[in-house]
């Protein structure tokens, strides 16, 4: 066991400073307060003279040696040539310095195989899996049901055909001549990521009229035999106007992503959900450094593109590329069975590999899937039988898979959510919080829900402390008071001292009546709840919250905030994201008798109980996009709420219950002094 210690902060370095090094990567995290730069590498001396005089608080040298000789950095990001990859890589190995390279993943299959071997960490920059848009896509997947067929876009009008990088270096939409980086690999990625990798593919390019010509457009199309998905990837660096898309047909209607807006359909053709994103370049590079930065130091166990989790990419990539000599379709690499070895092969740290997040395998053998799944359900200190893989004729160690990530959600500023948690109104006895919260991060939630009013806040942070856990690892919701409204400050800082901690991830305004601290019966003078949020926009600027919200607001007060000029946020289909508060259907009785639910327990063999427990309901929230944070005390009820039981709702019946009608209020607005719901919330 290593005892880890929580980075507020992680140091890196980056190694080449073309376009990429200092336009990307340092622009985007010069400023950041999560990643620092201490120092930068290249070879090329004007290179170094022309950053020096720019940004001359910065270490620059020309020599990696020296740069490691004077520097320990967390991690190193390495944006050199593809032919140097390698051999930086080696160095930072015997280093011991962690590696986040830029594309492409690898040159040939036989120094995807080195890399995967080398001990120290290594990960690719494919940002799509970051951006917002593509996280929200990947969680809405599931509204649509059984995917059916995709189609992706990825197009623009890049360099003139005489002067841009791309023609210098002989690079088109795929590799081809050249193993630099490439356009068409970037949505191939996203493909492969949410639908895990394809059986076959058959792909064909335009090039400039000459055989061995760089190509200009290329069309691939894509099988998953076990899926029955079929797939068109379109990339084009010669189209009029910039455009990139997805558009998935599913068995419950379409998902669409064009530009940074995402559509959803029914199967009538009925637009149910839009939501449009305004993400920066700069969020995503952080985000994707923090990932990584958590991942090295072992508070996360995987990463999304370690070099590993890219393997069903690269090799897709392979198959493509053989596609395009060959004019006929090509099967992808897939992973046999040979035996197995113990231990990751050469004590590699590039040997873990997660199943996909939507349940879509990375590997084409089901059976294979199962076996993994089940190998690593039990964790030991003991070396583990993991099986061995020929691929191309080249032996390799698999990559185990499992599906225990819990549901995330990333919120509009960046921020990622746990979508489940503990809420913890109403404690009836004395410690009663602190032995909930306790045991709910004994089972591996890792949001818990209070409030300053609920006065267990001191509780709540004591467990956390208690838990062993890094502070980063547990997501920590409070309210201010309807009596603090006009005290945020002070209420966050009285907030902090009780649980102990030194930010709080989630500050929400608990209702939206600000009240008389003397008398809690009378409104409080001369304020209003849009003065309360411009406050509460203020403590995140101060760095003592990290994101804000809002609770029992109706209709007509979210329009009101959302149009205040004080209000720098925008509303849900622009990515707010939505907690449900009693999940169970509190104040649904109901609900028990009604026909869907009858139905689906005729079908299944399920009881009406077995079909509304816990779990399923709060399943339900979850799929549909929404947190929930269902308040237990009892430790089996915590667990039983964690803990997935041994059958999920289908998306079919998932949308059937989506479409139950009937609404009721679960908390009145008659104990305050103001009105906060009306006809439209109902």
């Amino acid at each position: 066991m290593v005892a880890l210690v929580a980075q507020d902060c992680y140091e890196a370095v980056i190694i080449g400073l073309g376009s990429r090094g200092q336009k990307t990567w340092f622009e985007s995290l010069r400023t950041s307060s999560k990643i620092s730069v201490s120092a930068v590498c290249d070879s090329n001396a004007a290179v170094l003279d022309g950053f020096a005089s720019r940004y001359p608080e910065t270490p620059a040298y020309s020599s990696l040696e020296r740069l490691l000789e004077q520097h320990r950095p967390d991690f190193a990001i390495v944006c050199v040539p593809n032919k140097y990859h390698v051999p930086v890589i080696k160095h930072l190995e015997a280093a011991r310095v962690p590696c986040l390279k830029e594309k492409p993943i690898a040159g040939t299959v036989e120094e995807f195989l080195h890399l995967c071997s080398l001990k120290t960490k290594i990960g690719v920059t494919f940002q799509r899996r970051w951006q917002p848009r593509y996280k929200h896509f990947s969680q809405l997947l599931a509204e649509i049901g059984r995917p059916l067929s995709v189609r992706a876009t990825i197009v623009g009008h890049y360099d003139p055909p005489k002067d841009g990088w791309r023609v210098r270096h002989n690079v088109g939409t795929f590799i081809l001549m050249s193993p630099q980086d490439d356009l068409g690999v970037h949505m191939l990625d996203v493909l492969v990521w949410l639908f895990g990798r394809p059986s076959s593919v058959f792909a064909h390019c335009l090039g400039d009229g000459q055989p061995s010509g760089r190509d200009r457009e290329s069309h691939i199309l894509m099988t998953w035999e076990k899926s029955g998905l079929i797939g068109h990837l379109y990339v084009s660096e010669v189209a009029i106007e910039k455009d990139e898309g997805l558009i998935v047909r599913g068995a419950l209607g379409s998902l669409h992503l064009k530009g940074e807006e995402i559509i959803l359909y029914d199967l009538g053709g009925r637009q149910t959900l839009q939501m449009s994103f305004q993400s920066s370049k700069q969020d995503v590079i952080v985000s994707m450094c923090q990932e990584f930065g958590d991942y090295i130091s072992g508070k996360e166990h995987t990463y999304s593109t370690s070099i590993s989790q890219v393997e069903s990419t690269f090799f897709t990539t392979e198959a493509i590329n053989s596609s395009f000599a060959s004019h006929a379709a090509e099967k992808v690499a897939q992973i046999l069975r040979n035996g197995h070895q113990n231990g990751h092969k050469n004590g590699s740290e590039n040997g873990i590999q997660t199943s996909h997040r939507n349940g879509y395998p990375n590997s084409a053998s089901d059976t294979l899937d199962k076996e993994r799944n089940r190998s690593n359900t039990t964790k030991s200190n003991s070396h583990s039988s993991e099986p061995h893989a020929i691929i191309n004729g080249v032996s390799a160690k698999l990559s185990p898979q499992v599906n225990t990530a819990p549901t995330v959600f990333q919120l509009n500023n960046g921020c990622e959510m746990p979508g489940l948690g503990l809420g913890t109104r109403k404690p009836k006895r004395p410690n009663e919080t602190y032995e909930a919260v306790k045991k709910a991060l004994e089972v591996g939630y890792r949001h818990i829900d209070t409030a300053f009013r609920y006065n267990n806040e001191d509780q709540v942070g004591k467990a956390v402390r208690d838990s062993g856990l890094l502070r980063q690892a547990v997501w920590v919701t409070t309210k201010v008071d309807n009596s603090w409204h006009h005290r945020v400050a002070e209420s966050v800082q009285i907030s902090l001292a009780r649980m102990g901690l030194k930010y709080i991830d989630l500050l929400l305004m608990h209702w939206p009546s600000p009240v008389d601290p003397d008398d809690t019966k009378k409104a409080l003078p001369n304020w209003d709840f849009t003065m309360t949020w411009q406050d509460m926009q203020n403590e995140v600027q101060a760095g003592r919250v990290r994101a804000i919200g809002v609770s029992n607001f109706g209709i007509r007060n979210l329009r009101k905030l959302m149009s205040h000029p004080l209000c720098t946020t925008i509303p849900r289909e622009y990515g707010i994201h939505c907690i449900a508060y009693s999940p169970l259907a509190f104040g649904l009785p109901k609900l028990h008798d009604h026909s869907v639910l009858a139905d689906i327990c005729t079908r299944t063999g399920k009881t009406v109980q077995q079909v509304l427990n816990f779990f399923q309901r709060i399943r339900w929230g979850l799929q549909r996009g929404t947190s929930v944070i269902p308040k237990s005390v009892s430790p089996e009820r915590i667990t039983a709420n964690f803990e997935s039981s041994a059958w999920e709702l289908t998306p079919e019946d998932h949308a059937r219950l989506c479409a139950i009608q009937g609404r009721c209020r679960v908390y009145p607005d008659d104990w305050l002094p103001a009105r906060v719901f009306w006809e439209e919330d109902d």
